[in-house]
């Protein structure tokens, strides 16, 4: 469920990205004012996907530290299936 969220977290976080970088490629084109309602929704677009790439980033590095850290504590003996 975890991993879920998190590919969720980053596919949407580059989604927004792009919307970003599109509504200001318009706003460029039709505005020259840096503080317009398009350009402050651009840049929090951009900012809004960037952090949720980030987020993601980190719970996916979370949960694989979790797993790893799950499988070394685990005794050899526990891991290893027997041989005889």
């Amino acid at each position: 469920m975890a991993v879920w969220l998190a590919l969720a977290l980053a596919a949407s976080g580059g989604i927004c990205i792009v919307a970003g970088m599109l509504t200001a490629f318009v706003v460029a084109g039709h505005s020259s004012s840096d503080s317009s309602p398009s350009s402050v929704i651009a840049i929090g677009l951009a900012a809004l996907g960037v952090l949720a790439v980030v987020l993601g980033a980190l719970l996916l590095g979370g949960i694989a530290l979790t797993r790893r850290w799950h499988r070394a504590r685990r005794s050899p003996r526990a891991a290893a299936p027997d041989r005889r």
